[in-house]
């Protein structure tokens, strides 16, 4: 049993890796081509577009795909049961949060251009929160190559048209519009694909059932809300405070620490149904791979804090170009966090998975009020940077809260 399990996650961690690898240079790709087509306040402009959407984004699933997500993976003959009220459910969240979108950007201090490209993203954002019902299917079924394929197709499709858009126009507006294009083609990929998980695909508006699966729910949602806020916030509080150039030079010393998030992206995906499961069958093994996952995790992170503090000047001129180096200092800050971020997300897959969901709610809670209170200080008086000292000490909270109420019998 043992064995096949490490066959599976190795087989689901390699399609994953693959398709992330190619995913993550095509991604960066684009990200480099717009800074230097646009420079550092195009990349911001950019980033607030979507860091602003994403934050927005709070009530458009409320914990129940996650909740889907677990129940599914340790009993697959819920599927049929909780998918039609779940599907619904959805709809409902993602009509819901569009129209707060747009009640919130009207009047926003933003151009009237950006604000059209805002609601554009948020029109399209909802197809992406109904797809992930999809993705949490595969993922509860242990599956991965779907994603991991649709993920790449749409990357492909923004590095080389959206790449050509921007080079023809070298404008942001055609660009994003292209952008949005892919991600519909990726959504319903995701939706074509995760489809094949059941018999037959059904959707219900049942309200009270809502109710009941909000009660069981709820903890996700909280600890979703509270995720959102602390990594969207820091870059629409640069944008509002300090403007578009100070966001874009932050953007790019994020952009490249989002390179390696793709590390603990992978281990958490093919290991999470995995925990959930043990939880309820085979304690032994559960804190077996924790312990695995715990000691790669912060080894990977250790290194890569070494490594972006050493190169951090290098990589910031060969990717984004002297224009940004500016970014070098912040790079070299917010390399401190990355330890902290790898665990923190193997924390937080472990409680979510162990039923631990409340205690991890008040964790990522008092990380998120600690961020934004760290960032509103310190980006009022040091801008991007303070911002990337604001990330390390939330992530360095976070982590020391999360390890306490980790089990001795795990660590």
């Amino acid at each position: 049993m043992a064995e096949n399990l490490k066959l599976k996650l190795i087989r689901n961690a390699g399609w994953l890796f693959g398709a992330e690898i190619i995913s993550k240079l095509l991604a960066y790709g684009v990200i480099v081509i717009l800074s230097r087509t646009l420079g550092p306040e195009g990349l911001g402009q950019y980033s607030f577009i979507f860091y602003y959407v994403g934050l927005l984004g709070i009530f458009s699933d409320l914990g129940v795909g996650y909740y889907f997500m677990r129940e599914v993976a340790r009993n697959r003959s819920r599927a049929k049961e909780l998918l039609p009220d779940v599907l619904g459910f959805k709809v409902v969240l993602a009509l819901l949060n569009f129209l707060i979108i747009v009640a919130l950007t009207l009047p926003l201090p933003k151009p009237r251009w950006m604000k059209i490209l805002i609601i554009l993203a948020g029109a399209e954002a909802m197809l992406t929160w109904i797809s992930y019902v999809f993705v949490n299917i595969m993922y509860a079924h242990e599956v991965t190559k779907y994603e991991a394929l649709a993920r790449t197709i749409e990357r492909i499709w923004a590095f080389f048209v959206g790449g050509a858009t921007l080079y023809f126009y070298r404008s942001l507006s055609p660009f994003i519009v292209t952008l949005l294009l892919g991600y519909v083609i990726r959504e319903g990929l995701r939706i074509h694909w995760g489809s094949k998980f059941v018999d037959k695909i059904k959707i219900r508006f049942k309200p009270d059932v809502w109710i009941s699966l909000l009660k069981k729910s709820y903890p996700f949602w909280l600890i979703g809300l509270f995720t959102l806020i602390y990594y969207r916030t820091d870059m629409v509080m640069l944008s509002l405070m300090k403007g578009d150039y100070e966001t874009g030079i932050y953007r790019a010393a994020y952009t490249l620490i989002e390179v390696s998030l793709f590390v603990p992206g992978i281990v958490i995906s093919t290991t999470m149904p995995s925990m959930a499961r043990f939880w309820e069958k085979d304690r032994k093994t559960l804190n077996a791979l924790f312990r695995k996952s715990f000691q790669a995790l912060l080894g990977l992170g250790i290194l890569g804090t070494a490594g972006y503090y050493i190169f951090a000047r290098l990589g910031i001129i060969i990717v984004f170009g002297e224009e940004f180096l500016p970014s070098v200092s912040i790079l070299r800050i917010l390399a401190f966090a990355m330890p902290f971020m790898f665990l923190n997300s193997l924390f937080g897959s472990f409680m979510n998975a162990t039923g631990r969901e409340l205690t991890f709610t008040k964790i990522t809670g008092f990380t998120a009020l600690l961020n934004v209170i760290l960032n509103y200080i310190l980006i009022l008086h040091y801008g991007a940077s303070g911002a990337a000292v604001a990330t390390v000490v939330s992530q360095l909270f976070a982590t020391l809260r999360s390890y306490i109420y980790i089990p001795r019998e795990s660590r």
